[in-house]
């Protein structure tokens, strides 16, 4: 699939499915600097997407300090033509201007190449 690098950041677009509601999220930074990958709350709030008793929570730290987070089963996350079903993410506030990483979790476990030179995203499975 393709990919957009605006100078900065290298960005995609993936479809997330919840309980059998479905949202495309843009704008969602590949990084592989992060071990998990996070969707703002705000973004998954569309698709009811809400913390519940029970969902682990934990504080991811960076350079900016800390920052809590909690994890959900999504029933589908979608990249490209690539599907993954009942896939745990993390859910957490991101700056304004982003709606999602798409972290290491995701690219090592299902073999993601990244092309720099063609700007595309593929998983080899």
């Amino acid at each position: 699939m393709e990919i957009s690098y605006d100078g900065q950041l290298i960005t995609v677009s993936l479809f997330v499915k919840f309980r059998g509601k479905s949202i495309e999220v843009h704008d969602v930074i590949i990084d592989t600097g992060s071990s998990h990958t996070v969707i703002s709350p705000d973004i998954l709030e569309e698709i009811d997407v809400r913390y519940e008793e029970g969902d682990p929570i934990y504080e991811a730290y960076g350079i900016g300090g800390s920052v809590p987070f909690y994890t959900k089963e999504m029933d589908q996350i979608q990249i490209g033509d690539f599907t993954i079903n009942n896939v745990e993410i993390d859910v957490g506030m991101l700056p304004k201007e982003h709606n999602g990483l798409l972290g290491l979790d995701i690219l090592k476990n299902y073999n993601f190449i990244l092309d720099l030179d063609k700007l595309e995203l593929y998983s080899k499975v």
